[in-house]
Formats: C-alpha cells, structure tokens, sequence
C-alpha cells in the first residue's frame, strides 16, 4: 500500500468553462516528471516506479490522496490556508480527479487504485488543505462516484474522509462523526467504498474505535495516515504509540489497513516521526518504530484474519491475534507496556512449533528471532516472560491433520458458564446463562468429537465416566445469540 499527492497545481488555471470536455494542454505534469533544470519537479512517477520494482510482493493499493482543488475552485482563492470548494465546483473537481487518474497511467504506466478527494478536512490548517463540511464533502462524493462511473473507472475506490480525528464529542470534527453525518445520505454511503482516518489527535489511545467502526456500518477502516510527530524519542517509549494504534484500531475499530506517516525522511534535531531517517553524512536511523513495525508488516501477511480479542487487560498488555487463510499459521502479538512480567498464552489446536520475535529498548533485541520450539501436542498452554516495555510476536505454525474446523471459534467473555467439578471422575455440571439453545460438544486433543448434543436446560449434567483419564475441550455455542465458550476439562 502506497499513498502520494493529488497536487493542486496540475490544473493551475481552469482549462475551459466545461467540466465535461477536459482540454489536456492545460495540465502541468512537473511535479510529477523526473526534470533536474526545474526547481518544481518531485520526480512523483519515478520514485512510484523505483517503489514497485523494489517491492518484493508488489502493492495492492495505489491511493492519491488530495490535500486540495487547484486555487481557482477554492472559496478563499489558494491552494493553502482551509477554504472550501466554491459552490457547484463539483463536477469542475471531479473532472481534475479523473484527470489525474487517466494521466498518471497513460504517462506513468502508474494504476491508481482509490482515489481520496480530500485530507483532514476536520483540521484547519496553514498549510495544503481544505475544510469541507460533512455536507460539502458529501456533494463531492456523490458528484465524483457519478463522474468514476460514467468514465469506465467503477474499479477505483473511493477514499473518505480521512479526518484528522478517530472520534471526538464536536459533532464537527472526527472520522465517526463525518461518517455519522454522511452515511445518512444512502448515496453518500453507497460512493464511499473505503472510510479512512487519521490519529494524530488520540495521543492516549483513549479513541472510542468501536464508535467508528459502528459508523462505517460494514465498510473497511484505513488508517491511512498515523504519527508520533516531531518526535525526539526514538525508544519503545515512542513505539508504544504505534503499537497501541494498530493493535486497538484492528481489534475495536474494524481496521484492516494501517499506514505510518511517513517511510523516510531525514533525522532532525526537533524531532522526526518516520520509519526511516537518514543523517546528512549518510547514517541510517532505524527507530525502535520501526523494528516494531516489523511485527505486524512482516509477520502478518495478506490474507490473514483478525482473530477476535480484548485490546488490553488491567495489567497494560495488549493482544492482536491473526491467522492465515490456510490456517497452518496463527500470529500472537503481546505489547507490555508495563513491567516485566510472566504471562500464560493458550496453544492453539494444532500447534506442533512456535516462534518468538522480541523487540525491547535493548540494542541487541530490535526484531530478533528467539528460536524456534517444538510444542507437545498435550501442553494446552505455557508461560512467557514479558519483558518491560516489550512487543513479543508467537508464530504458531498449525499441523492442520491435527486441527478440526470445529475450532474455528471466537470465545465470548460475556458468555459465563459454570463448571464443577473440575477436574471430574463421572459427571460434569453446567450451569448456563439462561433457559435457551445450546450445543455442547467434547473434543478430546486428536480433535475426535465424542459428544454433540442440544439442550435447551440452564442445568446440564454430562456423563463422563466412560472418558480415559486424561483432557478434553469442552465446546459450548449459544444457538441463540450466536456466542461461543471453551473450557478444558480433565478427567480423573
């Protein structure tokens, strides 16, 4: 994923009266071109194109992202300092969009992917931008998903709205509240394919994500822009920043993309926030950022899933859990942001090895391998030691002749049920939540399934006097509310 400039001035003056008849001349490429004898050229095409050859398993998003319409369809005249599009400037601006995506394949052999038509517009600012309303962007939105459409480019996605907030309490401002506002306008809802944020303003991590994530109402969530910014601690300290951001927004936010603002950049004494910095005597800087980063871009692939958990606990560790499409991996992602401390992690069925990554403020831990360990097939769980202000990655790898599809679940922690005695010779209670419809189900750890029945009884009574000795996985689903519970049970 990779996500540049829209620039304003690649139409810097109208190029006629009608936005329906686009007269390419009066387009200006520079920014985009690679010309050394101009002070204006970015070299945009070029570094996209370095980018992609480079890039080992390619990019599936391509975003160009538009800070701001060129100066003459701005209610203040420039390009910078907020400012609004002028009123019926819509079809002008969807033109210029279109504009650029047709432009930078036929000149750059570049496919823009989705396109975002605006950048914080919740957020007033000196600088390249533009203050759309909820009710402004949403003419926009409309307009441009007509003019994609009508243009034979229904495959770009459209990007929005990409706010400097996740949520907030002024209905004005905030991702959720755009979202909240505009998704009230069923074709607004209908031209947004992506909803993107930023989370510059949850500096702790206090974000209601969830509020988002219910706002989007089934859309994917972007993180399309995300920093520390003007950071001087480049420590685990800073790190912890992003960690929280990406393992809170997966978990309660319904993210399914995240991007750092920005890759490189070169080190400055006031403080810097990308990955990558460089010096100007050639040193590379790599913060600890950056090796956290590693975690989740290395270590979860395309493709895999969001495994269903708690963010955090009382003791400061957050979990991310992720598995791949084809099930023989599941990654474990555990921050401590606290002190060192033991922590008992649950094997998933299947396991037969695991590795483990590190990252501390230690020099020599920055993304290191511990090695990899076998796992007795009979040891459910095990104990790890967390150390302070770390983020520790477990790569399960799965046997799948030794996993059951009937494992596939996502246990409930509002779903309690009572189970005595444990361990048991011949019967096992439960007590369930209420009067309802539930299967039960036990497994033993082959994944041979030696019970499954109904009931609808808050009481049940499970005859295991025939079981040999040994334990067994106790699977409960709740027919009603579609929740799920595991216990292990062991018979004596």
């Amino acid at each position: 994923m990779i996500r540049f400039f829209v620039y304003h001035d690649l139409e810097p003056e109208n190029d006629n009266d009608d936005p329906y008849s686009l007269d390419e001349s009066q387009l200006d490429w520079t920014r985009y071109d690679s010309d050394p004898n101009s002070w204006r050229t970015r070299y945009v095409g070029e570094a996209l194109q370095n980018a992609f050859s480079q890039s080992v398993n390619g990019f599936d998003h391509v975003i160009g992202n538009c800070n701001s319409a060129p100066a003459w369809l701005k209610t203040n005249g420039q390009h910078n300092g907020g400012g609004t599009l002028i009123s019926g400037g819509e079809s002008e601006f969807s033109e210029f969009l279109v504009a650029f995506l047709n432009g930078m394949e036929s000149r750059y052999g570049i496919e823009v992917t989705a396109i975002s038509p605006t950048n914080e517009p919740d957020y007033e600012v000196s600088y390249e931008s533009m203050n759309t309303t909820p009710s402004e962007l949403s003419s926009i939105l409309i307009n441009l998903n007509a003019r994609l459409s009508n243009s034979g480019l229904d495959n770009i996605n459209i990007v929005s709205p990409e706010c400097f907030r996740v949520e907030s309490q002024n209905s004005g401002t905030s991702a959720t509240n755009y979202i909240n506002t505009m998704f009230e306008n069923s074709a607004v809802e209908e031209a947004v394919d992506i909803v993107g944020t930023h989370t510059y303003a949850d500096p702790n991590h206090n974000a209601n994500w969830n509020a988002l994530k219910v706002a989007a109402n089934g859309k994917p969530v972007w993180v399309t822009e995300s920093a520390n910014l003007n950071s001087t601690d480049q420590s685990m300290t800073d790190a912890a920043n992003y960690i929280k951001w990406i393992i809170r927004g997966f978990n309660e936010g319904g993210v399914t993309a995240y991007m750092l603002h920005l890759f490189y950049e070169e080190a400055d004494n006031n403080g810097y926030s990308s990955l990558v910095a460089w010096t100007p005597t050639g040193e590379i800087i790599l913060p600890k950022r950056y090796h956290s980063f590693k975690h989740f871009a290395n270590l979860v692939k395309k493709d895999y899933s969001l495994i269903s958990s708690a963010s955090s606990d009382e003791d400061g560790v957050f979990v991310a859990g992720f598995i791949s499409d084809d099930e023989s991996k599941v990654i474990v992602q555990i921050f401590n942001e606290g002190n060192e401390k033991d922590f008992s992690v649950d094997v998933p069925l299947g396991a037969i090895s695991v590795e483990t990554f590190l990252t501390t403020n230690n020099d020599s831990e920055e993304f290191s391998s511990l090695g990899i360990n076998e796992i007795d097939y009979y040891n459910r769980y095990f104990t790890t030691t967390l150390p302070e202000l770390s983020l520790t990655s477990l790569v399960f790898d799965i046997d799948e002749s030794l996993s059951n599809s009937e494992f596939n679940f996502v246990n409930n922690n509002d779903f309690q049920v009572e189970l005595f005695p444990n361990p048991a010779e011949d019967q096992l209670n439960l007590i369930l939540p209420d009067y309802s419809n539930y299967n039960i189900k036990i497994f033993n750890l082959q994944g041979q399934k030696l019970i499954d029945w109904f009931s609808n009884n808050k009481e049940v009574l499970i005859d295991i006097s025939k079981f040999q000795k040994g334990t067994y996985l106790l699977k409960i689903n709740s027919m009603t509310d579609k929740k799920t519970v595991t216990k292990k049970i062991i018979k004596q």
